[in-house]
């Protein structure tokens, strides 16, 4: 029984000692509590400050969108036949001039070569013409001679002959003028010898008269007659020079009878063939698609064996020229130019800054609505960001952010904007943070101008700050002199009184 009762008593007081224990913890937990929650009260209330440096400020529009190529070619055709053999798959890389594809070739080389056979042996027919045709022409002009020289003959002999009757008359005129003076001769004789009574001479002068007389009389009739004639002569040359001029318009019409055959040759000629044939030899060399410059494929319509159904076989682009095309808000489309400098940072390359350039700034709206379903999706402006390296290792397709600089300044004084207060005449100060003896800030208003505007820091020109000072970083209403309420948790532990908890 008492054994049971020292039992009961160790378990009684092991409860109380249990008891004190937890009581013990349960004030140390709560003053702690007390304490923590103080502290954090106290970081509550602090202000925040920042350290004035010399950095660069840059005014920037920060907007994204996704690598593409600046260079797209698609690649087209008009064969319609089966692709033989494709050389090239998406994400190939090719050079101008490769093949990419080939297309069955047979039928067009099929119909190429009977057609060429056709026009071989028309050609040859042409040319056996020709040649026909060229010495008819040679002999036309060869007749022409001939018979011009024949016909010009005949008007030779027709004027001999008019010439000899002319002479014949001449002749025939002198031997009757020449017994004309001997009949006139033999007259006076006869007279003379009357007059002297001699009988004898008279007749003998007489009967020579009369001879006279009678040579007179017959060569007068000749002479008449060759006259009547002459106008048969002249009908013989005229005869012979109508025939000249008629040998010579047959010999001509002859002979451009035989040029127009040969002119109108070259109109004869098939050209409806001969285009065929060059159609057919286009579609031959057509059916090996060769790559019209250097990129990569990122797109293919075609399979082997297949027919295709569009145009565009595929699409090439040039990986090493690239560009991304963003979005600009209207806010800042008047701000971007085209020759600002860029830099592009993607997912993939992380920090990494790849130097680009606007190349091209789209100043009108475009407004991406849909139909279908009633709503507007992203559009606006744009602008086609160039990367300005060509071997950046970026890849098409890789989502990227962009920052354009609108303007950049190095190495000037700057604070963050939210630093600066703005005074009721227009003026602009911030509040220095001066360290005192006691471990008090007690703030310094100080005179401020402002320069350039970066997306957080301003550049900023003061005679009353310099590099190392520190600012109270939200600005606010404070006066000259007065104690900002800056708590340092470090000397606060420590027993000392506050500074920045930024330092």
């Amino acid at each position: 029984m008492e054994q049971k009762k020292k039992k009961k008593k160790g378990i009684v007081i092991a409860v109380i000692i249990i008891v004190l224990l937890a009581g013990i913890g349960a004030g140390v937990t709560s003053c702690m509590r007390s304490v923590s929650s103080s502290l954090e009260n106290m970081a509550n209330s602090t202000i925040e400050t920042v350290e004035v440096e010399r950095r660069d400020v840059s005014k920037d529009i920060n907007v994204s969108g996704t690598v593409e190529s600046e260079s797209l070619v698609k690649v087209t055709s008009t064969v319609s036949a089966k692709v033989k053999t494709l050389k090239v798959e998406v994400g190939s890389e090719v050079k101008q001039g490769d093949i990419l594809c080939e297309f069955d070739s047979s039928d067009f080389q099929q119909q190429y070569d009977s057609l060429f056979k056709n026009i071989q042996n028309s050609e040859s027919l042409k040319g056996n013409n020709h040649k026909t045709n060229e010495r008819n022409l040679e002999n036309a002009k060869t007749d022409k001679e001939a018979n011009l020289a024949q016909a010009q003959r005949a008007i030779d002999d027709a004027i001999a002959n008019r010439d000899k009757a002319y002479q014949k008359e001449n002749d025939l005129v002198n031997k009757y003028n020449n017994y004309l003076s001997q009949k006139n001769d033999y007259t006076n004789k006869m007279d003379d010898a009357q007059n002297r009574g001699d009988l004898e001479a008279y007749n003998e002068y007489y009967q020579k008269q009369q001879q006279a007389e009678s040579m007179m009389q017959s060569l007068d009739s000749q002479i008449d007659s060759i006259r009547d004639s002459f106008s048969s002569y002249e009908s013989a040359i005229q005869s012979a020079r109508d025939a000249y001029a008629s040998t010579e318009r047959s010999a001509n019409a002859t002979i451009q009878s035989y040029q127009d055959i040969l002119d109108n040759e070259q109109y004869n000629s098939d050209s409806s063939s001969q285009e065929q044939l060059d159609k057919l030899a286009e579609q031959i060399a057509n059916c090996t698609v060769k790559a019209p410059k250097s990129g990569i494929i990122t797109s293919l319509n075609v399979a082997e064996g297949s027919i295709p159904t569009t145009d565009a076989l595929m699409t090439i682009e040039d990986k090493d020229a690239l560009k991304i095309t963003v979005q600009i808000a209207e806010s800042d489309i008047l701000k971007v130019q085209e020759g600002l400098p860029a830099v592009v940072k993607t997912t993939a390359t992380g920090d990494k800054e790849f130097p680009a350039t606007v190349s091209r700034v789209v100043n009108i709206y475009k407004s991406n609505s849909s139909a279908l379903m009633g709503s507007e999706s992203s559009g606006g402006y744009s602008a086609e960001i160039t990367i300005n390296e060509k071997d950046s290792g970026l890849l098409i397709g890789m989502n990227a952010k962009v920052r354009i600089i609108l303007g950049e300044k190095k190495d000037v004084l700057a604070v963050p904007y939210e630093s600066i207060v703005e005074d009721e005449d227009g003026s602009k100060h911030v509040i220095i943070a001066e360290k005192q003896s006691d471990g008090t800030y007690h703030a310094k208003l100080a005179k401020v101008e402002t320069g350039m505007e970066g997306s957080y820091y301003t550049e900023v020109t003061s005679a009353e700050l310099k590099e190392g000072d520190r600012i109270v970083m939200s600005g606010g209403d404070y006066k000259d002199g007065e104690v900002l309420p800056i708590f340092e948790f470090n000397t606060a532990l420590n027993g000392e009184g506050g500074a920045s908890n930024n330092e």
